[in-house]
């Protein structure tokens, strides 16, 4: 069936001055002439360019198509594919008046932006790659958490190095003031090994914890044997053991039901012994012995008496170990036969002295100059005073000493 726009009269085209169609309409002529005019170059150029005519169809030049902003061409109403061909010519002029109208507008030059700075939103996504849980768990931690997890590595390396490093280990062993036992003898009481950790024995009491000793090592060592009477564990870095042993010396003797007990200058007992009278060493006289114990003090009922003869044979000790003189070889304890105590608190020696047929007793009382006594006693046996003399008793209580 025939539209019904075909019915509608057409209006009357004529050619106009410009070389396009257009109604016979004056006031359209009138709005035409104020239009700015073209130059006579740009007339000759659109007319070589002017494609033939044909009735019923609008021209619009090419320039003006171009010339077209962005702003006209997206208030225009959208074509209908089907019905482009049947759109009467009314509407074409109606826009060519109003693009006509509107001077065409240059765009504002854009202003140059750095490429590298702004970066286009898609870009942007494909570079962001999606992140892994070990990285965002990374980048939530704090600053004073990475510190704390450097200063645990540190801790933890330290630790590593104390407990395994060489330098940390028992790699020598020094042992001194041992004469009585040997120093095989001494690391078999601390069952100290090469190789143990050099800080692993420390202990005891917080003493020795805080001079870093081996308590627990040292208690060991003396309870070893009554003859160590202190010993001194410590370490040394680098990988070094340090034991100092101080020993006992035996003084005396003294006689007891089931032998006799050989005491030290401190009266602890260090042996017992059955059988003959023990050698070397002067027996102890008119003490009241209650017990006799190895390792422990020697008990007795008194000891005013046993304290002043462990003070006398205490200062026979002492000559000995001052003695200047050539015969430094001479041991003044082994000449001295026993030591009696009186109630008068006066004490006798006897001594064996070389050269002389028969004991000299020696007479003391005093032991405000105990030791000035012992130290002339000793000279008079080495230089030979006292040797082939017929005197069997030496007062030495009073200012004079006489051999009588």
């Amino acid at each position: 069936m025939p539209d019904k726009d075909d019915k509608k009269p057409k209006e009357d085209i004529t050619l106009e001055e410009d070389g396009n169609y257009g109604p016979k309409d004056p006031e359209k002529k009138d709005l035409k002439k104020e239009k700015p005019e073209q130059s006579s170059h740009e007339d000759t150029s659109s007319n070589e360019h002017t494609p033939p005519v044909i009735e019923g169809v609008r021209r619009v030049p090419v320039e003006e198509k171009t010339e077209l902003s962005s702003e006209t061409s997206s208030d225009e109403e959208p074509r209908d594919e089907n019905a482009g061909s049947e759109k009467t010519p009314d509407k074409h002029l109606a826009k060519q008046e109003e693009t006509a109208d509107k001077k065409p507008e240059k765009p504002a030059p854009a202003k140059a932006e750095n490429p590298a700075s702004v970066k286009p939103e898609k870009k942007e996504r494909e570079e962001k790659k999606p992140e892994s849980a070990f990285g965002k768990a990374i980048r939530k931690i704090s600053i004073k958490r990475w510190l704390l997890l450097i200063l645990l590595l540190l801790v933890f390396i330290l630790a590593m190095l104390f407990l395994f490093h060489r330098n940390f280990r028992v790699q020598n062993i020094k042992v001194s003031g041992n004469q009585r036992f040997s120093e095989e003898q001494i690391l078999e009481m601390s069952g100290i090994r090469e190789g143990d950790h050099l800080y692993s024995r420390i202990g005891g009491t917080w003493k020795d914890i805080l001079k870093l000793q081996y308590g627990k090592v040292r208690n060991r060592i003396i309870g070893s044997d009554p003859y160590i009477a202190d010993a001194k564990v410590y370490p040394h870095y680098p990988g070094e053991v340090y034991i100092e042993v101080t020993e006992r010396r035996k003084v005396a003797y003294v006689a007891i039901p089931d032998g006799y007990a050989i005491i030290a200058d401190d009266s602890v007992v260090l042996e017992i012994q059955t059988g003959d009278v023990p050698k070397g060493i002067p027996e102890i006289r008119g003490l009241p012995i209650r017990a006799a114990q190895i390792g422990k003090k020697l008990e007795l009922t008194a000891y005013d008496g046993y304290d002043t003869c462990i003070t006398i044979l205490g200062a026979i000790l002492g000559a000995d170990a001052n003695a200047a003189d050539d015969n430094s070889d001479f041991d003044f304890l082994s000449h001295v036969i026993c030591v009696r105590y009186c109630e008068n608190m006066t004490t006798f020696l006897d001594l064996d002295i070389p050269g002389c047929d028969h004991v000299i007793s020696v007479k003391l009382s005093s032991l405000s100059k105990i030791s000035d006594d012992m130290a002339w006693l000793r000279y008079a046996i080495v230089s030979g005073d006292l040797a082939g003399k017929p005197g069997t008793v030496l007062d030495m209580t009073g200012s004079k000493y006489l051999l009588r």
